[in-house]
């Protein structure tokens, strides 16, 4: 339950800013089955105990008492991060098959959840009594690289309150992008406002702050990270190979680029 407080951001994000995808909302569910996202895959046609959360995010519930582990099924068309340890768990899956993996899961651990990579996903980690009290909270950015060393995503952002989404085009849209394929990689965002914010976006800003970027699979050390010539603070784990940015003074409102040197 707390890592779905935490990814209630997430969930906020499923585009309901008119009837047009209130209606997609409906049809094609947050909540999907393995064979949904992955018709191809038809050996998963029958497979019933572990669901997806959009595309980016795979569920094993555990739903027997004293379970220690449990098999985890991975889609072979993509690579699969734990979203709690942020490691690496599934790579070697075959194209339209799967990979059995057996998941540690006690209790005190709670429910085994997945991050497909490829996948860039904001999260608010302060946890409150309620969503609500969360909306100024600022966002941390989970970037899952995959098999190329790239990955995207999206945040949708409104007054979490009123219709002004719909009725005068008060919203906004982050468009997140990584690119480490290359020795000069890039951390982006471009930011689509409704004519509604447009004249706020700047004052609004510093209510959409990114106070945190964690980058899963990153190969090596970072010589820099800076944006616009000036340096942000980052940490790298060679034995996990997580890389940390602290405070980078970016807003999801925002245009923005770092530029990563290795």
């Amino acid at each position: 339950m707390l890592y779905l407080q935490r990814l209630s951001v997430f969930l906020f994000s499923a585009h309901l800013r008119s009837l047009y995808d209130i209606l997609i909302f409906l049809l094609l569910l947050i909540f999907r089955t393995m064979w949904m996202q992955y018709p191809g895959t038809e050996s998963m046609y029958g497979m019933d105990d572990q669901y997806l959360i959009g595309a980016n995010l795979l569920v094993k519930p555990i739903t027997a008492p004293g379970v220690e582990e449990t098999d985890v099924y991975f889609p072979g068309n993509d690579i699969w991060y734990d979203a709690e340890t942020l490691q690496l768990v599934s790579d070697k899956a075959p194209e339209d098959g799967y990979e059995k993996s057996k998941v540690m899961c006690p209790i005190d651990d709670g429910v085994p959840v997945f991050q497909r990579g490829g996948s860039i996903l904001p999260r608010k980690l302060r946890l409150r009594r309620s969503a609500k009290l969360m909306k100024a909270d600022p966002y941390t950015l989970f970037v899952a690289l995959d098999a190329n060393k790239k990955a995207s995503g999206n945040l949708y952002m409104d007054d979490e309150e009123t219709f002004t989404h719909f009725t005068s085009s008060s919203y906004a849209e982050a468009n997140f992008s990584a690119d480490f394929s290359s020795p000069s990689a890039t951390i982006s965002n471009s930011a689509s406002i409704g004519d509604g914010w447009i004249d706020q976006a700047l004052t609004m800003s510093t209510n959409r702050a990114i106070e945190r970027i964690i980058i899963m699979g990153v190969e090596q050390e970072p010589k820099s990270i800076a944006q616009d010539g000036d340096e942000i603070y980052f940490h790298y784990d060679a034995e996990t190979r997580l890389l940390v940015l602290r405070k980078p003074y970016v807003s999801a409102l925002l245009d923005w680029e770092l530029a990563v040197t290795f």
